[in-house]
């Protein structure tokens, strides 16, 4: 009798684990979205901005309508972004900049001395939920380490390559931060 019982509650704790599975959350394949800052960001941040916009593109790449009204998106992605000071790095400093003369060019040689150059680590996370739920139904994020603060143009470039490098693997959550160089 007892190898019954144990059989039936095996059966049974199956059955809730796949019931359970089958009612979890799975990303969605498209729709409406609406893409935000998380309510402490800079709304006048220049690379909030950048990583928002770049996001807003990837994920229209991936067949979702853009809406920029959250009250009307079925799903809304929230990015955020941090950037944080992790030291320096040494670089080989260069005398002068190249120059042109008449038919001639004057190449820069290394002087043999070294420059601190302050490196920062940059992240951008994204974050998929359906509209009016705290659940979080996929989630991404890219980091690298660059010389920083970066120009304009830098910060355009690097807020677009670490959107895609999240979302990489979308549909399919990442554990860890997809690293770039």
């Amino acid at each position: 009798m007892a190898r019954g019982t144990i059989r039936m509650l095996a059966s049974g704790a199956a059955l809730m684990a796949a019931a359970t599975h089958a009612s979890a959350a799975t990303p969605p394949s498209g729709g409406t979205i609406a893409i935000t800052s998380p309510g402490e960001a800079d709304p006048d941040d220049a690379f909030d901005r950048q990583a928002r916009e770049a996001a807003t593109a990837r994920l229209g790449d991936r067949g979702f309508t853009i809406l920029n009204d959250r009250d009307h998106a079925a799903y809304v992605a929230e990015v955020i972004t941090s950037r944080s000071d992790v030291g320096t790095s040494v670089t080989r400093a260069r005398r002068d900049a190249p120059a042109v003369m008449g038919s001639g060019v004057n190449i820069p040689l290394a002087s043999g001395k070294s420059s601190f150059v302050a490196m920062q680590r940059t992240t951008v996370e994204i974050r998929i939920r359906k509209r009016g739920s705290p659940a979080v139904l996929w989630h991404g994020s890219a980091v690298t380490v660059r010389p920083g603060p970066q120009s304009a143009a830098k910060s355009q470039s690097l807020a677009a390559e670490l959107s895609q490098a999240a979302l990489t693997s979308y549909p399919v959550v990442t554990g860890t931060a997809i690293s770039i160089p």
